[in-house]
């Protein structure tokens, strides 16, 4: 197997069917179809990710067909609503959409090799923190992340069984988050 991951560049929406692959894993993976509320960012890829210089979208290509057969997207936090006891922004925290990986391709490291592209990106583009949401029912999903060492910030114990997580980039961050923290728990 000859696996090619790489950003996805301006080009590639025409050679290759991204908006297809994406809406055939939202369909597999939570039985939905278009919801525009929830996959605004797929109709215009361009916008939300390639253009703006701290988003980006990365493909994972199998060489051997140059078909797609994974996704993962980051773009800086911009979420109406705030998480619990958090203070995300969209110039310090990225959040992370579309990790997809076809079927027949899993158990093969490419999620994790699509999540290491995000996160040294979110390195090189100093956020502090990145953020994502999942659902307990998805396959897979909240153990791929928590063996990504993301840690749990809220469950909302939701119909749809939300589960806020955030992983934090950089030291000082980190020990600034744990001051906070100790500053909370002593001011009770």
């Amino acid at each position: 197997m000859n696996i090619e991951i790489r950003e996805l560049k301006k080009e590639d929406l025409e050679k290759y069917p991204i908006e297809e692959f994406l809406f055939k894993m939202i369909k597999e993976s939570y039985d939905l179809d278009y919801v525009p509320e929830y996959h605004y960012d797929i109709k215009d890829l361009n916008k939300y990710y390639i253009t703006p210089n701290k988003n980006n979208f990365f493909v994972a290509l199998d060489a051997d067909t140059d078909s797609v057969i994974g996704t993962c997207a980051i773009r800086g936090y911009d979420r109406k609503d705030q998480i619990k006891n958090r203070n995300y922004t969209i110039e310090n925290t990225a959040s992370i959409y579309r990790l997809f990986v076809e079927k027949r391709y899993r158990h093969n490291k490419i999620a994790t090799k699509l999540v290491q592209k995000i996160e040294e990106f979110c390195k090189e583009k100093e956020y502090n923190e990145i953020y994502l949401h999942t659902q307990k029912g998805s396959y897979g999903a909240l153990p791929f992340w928590l063996s990504q060492k993301y840690q749990i910030v809220d469950d909302t114990k939701d119909s749809m069984g939300t589960v806020h997580m955030e992983k934090p980039l950089k030291e000082d961050f980190l020990r600034l988050s744990s001051l906070k923290i100790d500053e909370k728990i002593s001011s009770y």
